[in-house]
């Protein structure tokens, strides 16, 4: 069962830590990018600056894959 894989693409999480970050409700890029960091760093292997790190990937790549699916800016204007 390796439901962790998308998770293992936030640079510094590994396969136990991406584990530990599911069985906290965490399973989503999403629900990382939601995440407070003070919430994150309660999770064993996980210090502060781990916790911002990922939690500014995951919202990067959020925000990327929201980008592109929206093509109201491209629209904006054109009535």
């Amino acid at each position: 069962m390796k439901k962790h894989t998308e998770l293992e693409k936030l640079k510094g999480i590994g396969e136990v830590l991406s584990q530990r970050l599911v069985e906290s409700s965490y399973n989503t890029i999403a629900k990382v990018a939601a995440a407070e960091e003070k919430g994150l760093e309660k999770i064993a292997g996980m210090n502060s600056q781990k916790a911002h790190s990922i939690v500014t990937q995951a919202r990067k790549m959020t925000g990327e894959a929201e980008k592109s699916q929206h093509t109201w800016s491209k629209d904006r204007g054109h009535r």
